[in-house]
Protein backbone atom coordinates (compact mmCIF):
# COMPACT_ATOMS: atom_id res chain seq x y z
CA UNK A 1 0.00 0.00 0.00
CA UNK A 2 1.22 3.87 -0.43
CA UNK A 3 2.17 5.63 2.66
CA UNK A 4 4.08 8.89 2.99
CA UNK A 5 7.49 8.31 4.80
CA UNK A 6 9.52 10.56 6.82
CA UNK A 7 13.16 9.33 5.52
CA UNK A 8 15.35 12.18 6.82
CA UNK A 9 15.58 15.76 8.46
CA UNK A 10 13.65 18.04 6.20
CA UNK A 11 12.69 15.06 3.22
CA UNK A 12 9.10 13.12 3.45
CA UNK A 13 8.33 10.55 0.47
CA UNK A 14 5.70 8.41 -0.96
CA UNK A 15 6.85 4.96 -0.41
CA UNK A 16 5.22 1.38 -0.92
CA UNK A 17 4.53 -0.10 2.64
CA UNK A 18 3.08 -3.76 3.67
CA UNK A 19 -0.20 -4.03 4.50
CA UNK A 20 -1.27 -3.79 7.95
CA UNK A 21 -2.12 -6.83 9.49
CA UNK A 22 -5.50 -7.13 12.05
CA UNK A 23 -4.60 -8.82 15.10
CA UNK A 24 -7.39 -9.67 17.65
CA UNK A 25 -9.43 -6.51 18.82
CA UNK A 26 -8.35 -4.34 15.72
CA UNK A 27 -10.23 -3.19 12.65
CA UNK A 28 -8.39 -2.09 9.70
CA UNK A 29 -9.23 1.11 8.91
CA UNK A 30 -9.68 2.95 5.24
CA UNK A 31 -7.81 6.16 5.55
CA UNK A 32 -9.31 8.95 3.84
CA UNK A 33 -8.05 12.12 5.47
CA UNK A 34 -5.25 12.56 7.51
CA UNK A 35 -3.91 16.19 9.39
CA UNK A 36 -0.22 17.25 9.68
CA UNK A 37 -0.39 18.33 13.77
CA UNK A 38 2.41 20.61 14.98
CA UNK A 39 4.33 17.24 16.57
CA UNK A 40 4.73 16.25 13.22
CA UNK A 41 6.20 19.21 11.52
CA UNK A 42 8.66 18.73 14.82
CA UNK A 43 9.39 15.51 13.66
CA UNK A 44 9.67 16.69 10.11
CA UNK A 45 12.26 18.70 11.09
CA UNK A 46 14.25 16.35 13.07
CA UNK A 47 13.61 18.09 16.37
CA UNK A 48 11.77 14.75 17.81
CA UNK A 49 13.95 12.03 18.98
CA UNK A 50 10.54 10.00 19.40
CA UNK A 51 9.84 10.17 15.32
CA UNK A 52 13.03 8.78 13.36
CA UNK A 53 13.58 7.75 9.49
CA UNK A 54 11.86 5.08 8.19
CA UNK A 55 8.23 6.53 10.61
CA UNK A 56 4.55 6.77 9.38
CA UNK A 57 4.25 9.68 10.30
CA UNK A 58 0.10 11.07 11.74
CA UNK A 59 -2.68 10.63 13.92
CA UNK A 60 -5.28 13.07 12.96
CA UNK A 61 -7.77 10.60 10.73
CA UNK A 62 -10.77 10.57 8.79
CA UNK A 63 -11.48 6.84 7.64
CA UNK A 64 -13.60 4.12 6.73
CA UNK A 65 -14.01 0.61 8.57
CA UNK A 66 -13.12 -1.55 5.73
CA UNK A 67 -12.26 -5.02 7.78
CA UNK A 68 -13.09 -6.11 11.11
CA UNK A 69 -11.58 -9.25 13.37
CA UNK A 70 -13.79 -11.60 14.68
CA UNK A 71 -13.61 -10.70 18.25
CA UNK A 72 -14.61 -7.78 17.66
CA UNK A 73 -18.60 -6.64 18.65
CA UNK A 74 -20.19 -3.63 17.99
CA UNK A 75 -18.32 -2.15 14.46
CA UNK A 76 -18.87 -2.92 11.17
CA UNK A 77 -17.74 -2.58 7.35
CA UNK A 78 -18.17 0.62 5.87
CA UNK A 79 -18.50 3.01 9.58
CA UNK A 80 -17.09 6.12 9.07
CA UNK A 81 -14.96 6.88 11.94
CA UNK A 82 -12.44 8.88 13.49
CA UNK A 83 -9.91 7.02 16.51
CA UNK A 84 -8.24 8.27 19.70
CA UNK A 85 -4.53 7.30 18.86
CA UNK A 86 -3.26 7.80 22.28
CA UNK A 87 -3.16 4.13 23.79
CA UNK A 88 -2.71 3.50 27.49
CA UNK A 89 -2.18 0.25 29.07
CA UNK A 90 -5.52 0.62 30.95
CA UNK A 91 -4.26 -1.01 34.10
CA UNK A 92 -2.34 1.71 35.97
CA UNK A 93 -3.33 3.94 38.04
CA UNK A 94 -3.27 7.05 36.14
CA UNK A 95 -5.73 4.85 33.68
CA UNK A 96 -7.65 3.85 36.68
CA UNK A 97 -8.06 7.43 37.43
CA UNK A 98 -9.39 8.24 33.97
CA UNK A 99 -5.52 10.22 33.08
CA UNK A 100 -4.72 8.23 30.53
CA UNK A 101 -2.46 10.14 28.70
CA UNK A 102 -0.46 10.33 31.88
CA UNK A 103 0.16 6.04 31.45
CA UNK A 104 3.98 5.66 32.04
CA UNK A 105 3.21 3.13 28.83
CA UNK A 106 1.15 5.18 26.64
CA UNK A 107 1.62 5.26 22.64
CA UNK A 108 0.46 7.63 19.97
CA UNK A 109 -0.01 6.57 16.25
CA UNK A 110 3.14 7.65 13.94
CA UNK A 111 5.68 7.98 16.99
CA UNK A 112 8.17 5.74 17.70
CA UNK A 113 7.60 1.89 15.89
CA UNK A 114 4.15 2.73 15.99
CA UNK A 115 3.18 3.71 12.33
CA UNK A 116 0.36 6.49 11.52
CA UNK A 117 -2.14 7.02 9.13
CA UNK A 118 -0.24 9.23 6.55
CA UNK A 119 -1.18 5.80 4.59
CA UNK A 120 -3.74 4.38 3.00
CA UNK A 121 -4.65 1.34 5.35
CA UNK A 122 -4.14 1.44 9.44
CA UNK A 123 -5.05 -1.50 11.87
CA UNK A 124 -6.14 0.40 15.21
CA UNK A 125 -8.08 -1.47 18.44
CA UNK A 126 -11.49 -1.43 18.55
CA UNK A 127 -11.67 0.68 21.75
CA UNK A 128 -9.95 3.67 20.19
CA UNK A 129 -13.06 4.05 17.77
CA UNK A 130 -15.26 6.84 17.68
CA UNK A 131 -18.17 7.39 14.78
CA UNK A 132 -18.67 10.10 12.87
CA UNK A 133 -21.79 11.43 10.60
CA UNK A 134 -21.59 11.04 7.33
CA UNK A 135 -22.69 14.41 6.73
CA UNK A 136 -19.77 16.13 8.89
CA UNK A 137 -16.83 17.46 5.97
CA UNK A 138 -13.77 15.92 6.25
CA UNK A 139 -12.17 19.39 6.82
CA UNK A 140 -14.36 19.62 10.12
CA UNK A 141 -14.09 16.07 10.88
CA UNK A 142 -10.10 16.53 11.05
CA UNK A 143 -9.92 18.58 14.02
CA UNK A 144 -11.43 16.20 16.62
CA UNK A 145 -7.61 15.43 17.61
CA UNK A 146 -6.47 18.85 18.31
CA UNK A 147 -9.88 19.72 19.84
CA UNK A 148 -9.56 16.87 22.20
CA UNK A 149 -6.46 18.86 23.19
CA UNK A 150 -7.39 22.07 24.52
CA UNK A 151 -10.80 20.22 26.27
CA UNK A 152 -8.20 18.66 28.31
CA UNK A 153 -6.35 21.96 29.17
CA UNK A 154 -9.27 23.79 29.88
CA UNK A 155 -10.31 21.10 32.32
CA UNK A 156 -7.53 21.09 33.58
CA UNK A 157 -6.12 24.71 34.43
CA UNK A 158 -8.73 27.09 34.00
CA UNK A 159 -12.17 26.53 36.77
CA UNK A 160 -14.21 29.05 36.03
CA UNK A 161 -15.06 31.23 32.86
CA UNK A 162 -12.28 34.42 33.35
CA UNK A 163 -13.57 38.11 32.09
CA UNK A 164 -10.26 38.44 29.92
CA UNK A 165 -7.97 35.64 28.56
CA UNK A 166 -4.65 35.84 26.13
CA UNK A 167 -3.12 33.52 23.98
CA UNK A 168 0.39 33.14 23.08
CA UNK A 169 0.31 31.90 19.48
CA UNK A 170 -2.29 31.96 16.98
CA UNK A 171 -1.33 28.48 15.17
CA UNK A 172 -3.44 25.61 15.07
CA UNK A 173 -3.85 24.91 19.32
CA UNK A 174 -3.68 28.83 19.47
CA UNK A 175 -6.65 29.14 17.47
CA UNK A 176 -8.76 26.52 19.11
CA UNK A 177 -7.75 27.58 22.46
CA UNK A 178 -9.77 31.18 21.00
CA UNK A 179 -12.75 28.71 19.74
CA UNK A 180 -13.03 27.37 22.75
CA UNK A 181 -13.01 30.17 24.86
CA UNK A 182 -15.33 31.97 23.13
CA UNK A 183 -17.61 28.73 22.80
CA UNK A 184 -17.10 28.98 26.87
CA UNK A 185 -18.25 32.50 27.35
CA UNK A 186 -15.04 34.05 27.90
CA UNK A 187 -16.11 37.36 27.54
CA UNK A 188 -13.15 39.24 25.87
CA UNK A 189 -9.51 37.50 24.32
CA UNK A 190 -6.74 38.38 22.71
CA UNK A 191 -4.33 36.76 20.83
CA UNK A 192 -0.28 37.31 20.34
CA UNK A 193 1.38 36.22 17.45
CA UNK A 194 4.41 37.23 14.33
CA UNK A 195 2.21 35.97 12.06
CA UNK A 196 0.02 38.90 10.54
CA UNK A 197 -2.25 36.02 8.21
CA UNK A 198 -3.18 33.80 11.14
CA UNK A 199 -3.78 37.34 13.54
CA UNK A 200 -6.43 38.35 11.06
CA UNK A 201 -7.90 34.22 11.20
CA UNK A 202 -7.91 35.44 14.69
CA UNK A 203 -10.02 38.43 14.43
CA UNK A 204 -12.39 36.78 11.85
CA UNK A 205 -12.66 34.35 14.81
CA UNK A 206 -13.24 36.96 18.00
CA UNK A 207 -10.45 38.16 19.25
CA UNK A 208 -10.79 41.36 20.51
CA UNK A 209 -7.18 42.74 20.20
CA UNK A 210 -4.89 40.74 17.42
CA UNK A 211 -1.26 41.89 18.29
CA UNK A 212 1.81 41.36 15.69
CA UNK A 213 4.91 41.27 18.69
CA UNK A 214 6.99 41.27 15.78
CA UNK A 215 6.21 45.36 15.53
CA UNK A 216 5.34 46.44 19.07
CA UNK A 217 5.56 45.58 23.02
CA UNK A 218 3.34 42.96 23.08
CA UNK A 219 2.36 42.78 26.83
CA UNK A 220 2.44 46.38 26.93
CA UNK A 221 -0.43 46.12 24.58
CA UNK A 222 -2.56 42.83 26.24
CA UNK A 223 -2.25 44.96 29.82
CA UNK A 224 -3.45 48.11 28.64
CA UNK A 225 -6.49 46.15 26.52
CA UNK A 226 -7.26 44.75 30.16
CA UNK A 227 -7.61 47.74 31.90
CA UNK A 228 -3.69 47.69 33.18
CA UNK A 229 -3.78 44.56 35.37
CA UNK A 230 -3.02 41.93 32.90
CA UNK A 231 -5.58 38.99 32.05
CA UNK A 232 -6.81 36.50 34.31
CA UNK A 233 -5.80 33.80 32.40
CA UNK A 234 -3.04 33.50 29.62
CA UNK A 235 -2.64 30.13 27.35
CA UNK A 236 0.89 29.85 25.45
CA UNK A 237 0.95 27.64 22.67
CA UNK A 238 4.58 28.20 21.32
CA UNK A 239 6.92 27.12 23.74
CA UNK A 240 9.93 28.78 23.73
CA UNK A 241 11.16 30.96 26.27
CA UNK A 242 10.58 34.70 24.64
CA UNK A 243 6.89 33.82 24.43
CA UNK A 244 6.80 31.85 28.02
CA UNK A 245 8.74 34.77 29.53
CA UNK A 246 5.87 37.41 27.72
CA UNK A 247 2.61 35.37 28.75
CA UNK A 248 4.24 35.71 32.67
CA UNK A 249 4.88 39.49 31.99
CA UNK A 250 1.27 39.98 30.78
CA UNK A 251 -0.55 38.54 33.36
CA UNK A 252 -2.11 39.55 36.15
CA UNK A 253 -1.76 38.69 40.20
CA UNK A 254 -3.49 36.03 40.65
CA UNK A 255 -3.80 34.89 37.21
CA UNK A 256 -3.76 31.26 35.41
CA UNK A 257 -1.27 30.43 33.01
CA UNK A 258 -1.27 27.58 30.97
CA UNK A 259 2.13 25.96 28.92
CA UNK A 260 1.21 24.10 25.91
CA UNK A 261 3.90 25.01 23.74
CA UNK A 262 6.55 22.24 22.95
CA UNK A 263 9.07 24.14 21.10
CA UNK A 264 12.20 24.64 23.82
CA UNK A 265 12.68 21.84 26.85
CA UNK A 266 14.11 24.53 28.66
CA UNK A 267 13.22 28.08 29.48
CA UNK A 268 13.87 30.85 32.73
CA UNK A 269 10.76 31.90 34.27
CA UNK A 270 10.75 35.08 36.79
CA UNK A 271 9.73 32.40 39.46
CA UNK A 272 10.36 34.98 42.79
CA UNK A 273 8.10 37.45 40.94
CA UNK A 274 5.42 34.47 40.34
CA UNK A 275 5.58 33.33 43.66
CA UNK A 276 4.84 37.06 44.78
CA UNK A 277 1.98 37.34 42.76
CA UNK A 278 0.03 33.86 43.00
CA UNK A 279 0.20 33.25 39.23
CA UNK A 280 -0.92 29.61 39.55
CA UNK A 281 1.07 27.56 36.31
CA UNK A 282 -0.59 24.90 34.74
CA UNK A 283 0.77 22.04 32.39
CA UNK A 284 -1.38 19.93 29.67
CA UNK A 285 -0.70 17.07 27.39
CA UNK A 286 -2.82 15.07 24.97
CA UNK A 287 -6.21 14.29 26.27
CA UNK A 288 -8.17 11.57 28.41
CA UNK A 289 -10.83 9.53 26.80
CA UNK A 290 -13.55 11.73 28.25
CA UNK A 291 -12.04 14.54 26.54
CA UNK A 292 -11.42 12.99 22.60
CA UNK A 293 -15.20 11.54 23.60
CA UNK A 294 -16.34 14.93 24.07
CA UNK A 295 -14.06 16.28 20.96
CA UNK A 296 -15.92 14.24 18.74
CA UNK A 297 -19.69 15.87 20.42
CA UNK A 298 -18.34 19.05 19.81
CA UNK A 299 -17.09 19.11 16.44
CA UNK A 300 -20.11 17.07 15.32
CA UNK A 301 -22.25 19.97 16.43
CA UNK A 302 -20.65 22.05 14.05
CA UNK A 303 -20.56 25.30 16.18
CA UNK A 304 -17.45 26.43 14.43
CA UNK A 305 -15.71 26.60 10.73
CA UNK A 306 -11.89 26.26 9.72
CA UNK A 307 -12.44 25.06 6.53
CA UNK A 308 -11.50 28.24 5.13
CA UNK A 309 -8.15 28.11 6.99
CA UNK A 310 -7.55 23.99 5.76
CA UNK A 311 -5.77 23.29 2.70
CA UNK A 312 -5.88 20.06 1.65
CA UNK A 313 -3.56 17.96 -0.76
CA UNK A 314 -2.92 14.44 -1.89
CA UNK A 315 -0.59 12.51 -0.03
CA UNK A 316 2.12 12.69 -3.10
CA UNK A 317 2.26 16.42 -2.35
CA UNK A 318 3.79 15.27 1.05
CA UNK A 319 7.10 17.56 0.77
CA UNK A 320 5.78 20.06 0.00
CA UNK A 321 2.82 20.20 2.36
CA UNK A 322 4.91 19.59 4.96
CA UNK A 323 7.57 22.30 3.71
CA UNK A 324 4.86 24.86 3.73
CA UNK A 325 3.55 24.12 7.14
CA UNK A 326 7.43 24.10 8.69
CA UNK A 327 8.33 27.49 6.92
CA UNK A 328 5.63 29.60 5.61
CA UNK A 329 2.33 28.64 6.75
CA UNK A 330 0.06 31.59 5.92
CA UNK A 331 -3.02 31.66 6.79
CA UNK A 332 -2.95 28.20 6.87
CA UNK A 333 -4.24 26.31 10.31
CA UNK A 334 -4.74 22.23 8.93
CA UNK A 335 -2.91 20.59 6.37
CA UNK A 336 -4.95 17.97 5.28
CA UNK A 337 -3.90 14.93 3.26
CA UNK A 338 -6.74 13.41 1.08
CA UNK A 339 -5.87 9.55 0.42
Amino acid sequence: MKALVYVAPGRVEVQSVPEPAVGEGEVLLQVSAAGICGSDIHGFQGHSTRRQPGLVMGHETVATIREVHPSVVGWRASQRVCFNPLVSCGGCAACRASRENLCADWRIFGMDRLHGTFAERVAVPAGQLHALPESLPEAEAIFVEPVAVMIHAFRIAFDSVAETLAIVGAGTIGTLALVLARLYGVARVCVVDTNEERLAVARKLGAGLAINNAREDAVRAVRAWSGGDGPEQVVEAVGIQATRRAAVAMAARGSRLLFLGLGENDSSLPWVDMVRNEQAVFTSFAYAKRDFAAAVGLVGARRFDLKPWTETRPLEDGQAAFAKMARAPGATLKMMFTL
